[in-house]
């Protein structure tokens, strides 16, 4: 999916549906404009709408992010970074959610996410990734 591929998120979406417990309104971390206007979509918007749709539950796309994509940063500059999002404004906030994201690398961009919507008001339940990277 980083490279442009869509095949993988029906895949990914139906065993996110069979498997991952899920709490309130799903959603996702997305990636900076750049990287989705460069593949045509958002992984994990992607993938939270079809995980939303199987399993019938709310999908709200809340988070925005800002600045560049974090690829090719070292551990450090990734950990160090913060206020990547902001919430949107005018949107109705739930009362509880699910993140989801593609890949988790060092855990900040997730900690990040949860820091402004828990400042917002939203209980974070749980925060589902489809993949952890090595250090």
């Amino acid at each position: 999916m980083k490279r442009g591929e869509r095949d993988p998120l029906d895949v990914f979406g139906d065993l996110l549906a069979a498997a991952a417990p899920l709490d309130g309104v799903l959603i996702p971390l997305p990636t900076s404009r750049h990287r989705a206007a460069e593949r045509g979509f958002d992984q994990s918007v992607e993938l939270a709408r079809r995980l939303a749709a199987l399993r019938d539950m709310a999908c709200a796309e809340l988070l925005v992010k800002r600045g560049a994509a974090q690829a090719g940063l070292g551990r450090r500059k990734r950990l160090a970074a913060a206020d990547r999002f902001r919430v949107r404004r005018g949107v109705a906030l739930p009362a509880a959610a699910t993140l989801i994201d593609d890949v988790c690398t060092t855990g900040a961009t997730a900690r990040d996410a949860v820091r402004v919507l828990r400042e917002a008001g939203v209980a974070v339940r749980r925060i589902i990734v489809l993949a952890r990277t090595e250090r």
